[in-house]
């Protein structure tokens, strides 16, 4: 008997959700086979049977939303008899607690706070049926007595009306299980310095099909060759530093946010990061992006530029030690042998590990990726 198992494919990854199943339970599989379909992280993609046999159980059903490592099915042979497996009960058929009804003439149990509430609601106390253990009354058995939102909790309050309700999910809810790893996981220090863009606008008016996000993507694939560090990831109590430098690039879609890897991009031009920025961005907005483009990454840049924002503290994108905002460029007065002139700037911010990174290696990485900004005809 072989377990199917929900993968993880990266340490942010919590959850997948069984799209379709490409097999019957009964049917007979083979090693290396799609037998179902699965939304993971940010992109759906297909899982093997890890042996050949008989379907014999399957366990989530198309919809459901199973933990990384859980048992989805079962393979084995056709005469292979399996244990009763342990059913979980959906989130829409647990039942609601049962009030407990309140013998006459014993003394009413609510904490301070329903009190309170049934004070200020005009609730006779006495006369509500409590749904907390013991029969004890909970502020939300006083605001259901009202019959009033429970999120209102005086006479003058207002709750908002809800517009809609939207379930979290697909790509949204990875990117929020992805963040919360991150912010739970990783000691983020940010820093930022302001760089001179004047080469940058210089040579977009001369190269007008490049795009700002290819040049900087360059700039920071040249920049980690010589500060590896900043290459690097954390695993148990290990610094895993990478040779190969996959610089990520982070695109909004309509679905949320993902961020495909540009694999070996130190070693590709200019022109050829531009080409496979367009190519990436179009596949995320067709929802075509596959796990090879997902997954690899060793560093992640993220342009807020375009939307006129000056500079912001992105997320680390784990298990990824750091990321890379850009802000707008925009004219600014600066001081120049004695006389203000306008001049075209930009601001970097660096997001990093502090587990991986001090802060002195991780300035000198982020002044690298000025220079190379500043000078920007050594990019091409």
């Amino acid at each position: 008997m072989t377990e199917v198992v929900m993968p993880r494919l990266d340490p942010g990854m919590q959850t997948g959700k069984i799209v379709e199943w490409l097999k019957k339970e009964g049917e007979q599989v083979k090693k290396g086979e799609p037998i179902l379909v699965v939304e993971g992280e940010k992109t759906t993609f297909e899982i093997e049977a890890p042996e050949s046999g008989l379907l014999t159980k399957i366990i989530a059903k198309p919809g459901d939303d199973v933990p990384v490592t859980q048992t989805i099915a079962i393979i084995g042979e056709p005469s292979t008899k399996l244990e009763s497996q342990p059913t979980q009960t959906a989130p829409s058929e647990i039942s609601t607690p049962t009030p407990t009804p309140r013998p006459s003439g014993l003394q009413v149990i609510a904490s301070p706070a329903a009190r309170r509430l049934a004070q200020e609601q005009g609730v006779d106390i006495s006369q509500v049926t409590g749904t907390g253990p013991g029969g004890r009354i909970t502020s939300e058995d006083i605001m259901a007595a009202t019959k009033k939102p429970a999120t209102q909790t005086t006479t003058q309050s207002r709750s908002p009306t809800v517009l809609k309700r939207t379930k979290l999910e697909g790509i949204r809810k990875a990117v929020a299980e992805r963040l919360s790893y991150s912010a739970r996981n990783t000691v983020a220090v940010t820093i930022t310095m302001e760089t001179d863009a004047t080469t940058l606008v210089s040579l977009k008016e001369k190269e007008s099909h490049i795009a700002f996000t290819a040049l900087a993507v360059k700039a920071v694939a040249k920049s980690l060759e010589k500060h590896l560090i900043v290459n690097s990831s954390l695993e148990g109590n290990e610094i895993v530093t990478y040779s190969q430098i996959n610089v990520a690039l982070a695109i909004n879609t309509d679905q949320g946010l993902v961020a495909p890897a540009i694999q070996n991009t130190n070693n590709k031009t200019v022109r050829e990061i531009n080409a496979e920025i367009n190519e990436l961005a179009e596949k995320a907005k067709a929802n075509q992006l596959t796990i090879e483009n997902l997954t690899g990454g060793t560093f992640t840049v993220t342009n807020l530029g375009a939307c006129d924002v000056e500079s912001f503290a992105p997320i680390i994108n784990p298990p990824q030690c750091a990321i890379l905002g850009l802000g707008r460029i925009a004219y600014k007065p600066v001081a120049v042998g004695g006389q203000v002139v306008a001049k075209p700037t930009t601001m970097l911010t660096l997001v990093f590990d502090h587990r991986i990174i001090d802060g002195v290696p991780a300035a000198r990485f982020l002044q690298e990726v000025k220079r190379n900004l500043e000078n920007a005809e050594g990019l091409l």
